[in-house]
């Protein structure tokens, strides 16, 4: 999915991660294999955020994982089936009186 300016800055208060900007050269590549998504990347890999079907208000999300770094020096990424993660995020900023739904799904890193 596509975040809104306010659902960036909600996760950004949660994890303190910023998504790949979208004039990063790497962005049409991102796009023409995973389709139009706000995209994270951490020591572990490449992650989108997807809201439950259920969920038609968008107030949560979770991290899917769509590739993985092939080696240490994470120079390239390894496309794999979508992997949901256990990182729940709540998509309103604190800002608004929402409460993160898993305060403590910062197990996604901090390096971009």
């Amino acid at each position: 999915m596509k975040l809104s300016d306010n659902q960036v800055k909600a996760v950004e208060e949660q994890t303190g991660l910023q998504p790949i900007p979208e004039d990063n050269p790497a962005m049409d590549q991102l796009k023409e294999n995973f389709g139009d998504h706000t995209f994270y990347v951490d020591d572990r890999g490449l992650y989108i955020l997807e809201t439950p079907q259920e969920d038609n208000q968008e107030t949560q999300a979770t991290a899917v994982q769509v590739a993985q770094w092939t080696d240490e020096n994470r120079n390239a990424l390894q496309a794999h089936e979508p992997t949901a993660t256990d990182a729940v995020f709540s998509l309103q900023p604190q800002g608004d009186g929402a409460e993160s739904a898993n305060g403590a799904a910062n197990d996604q890193g901090n390096s971009q």
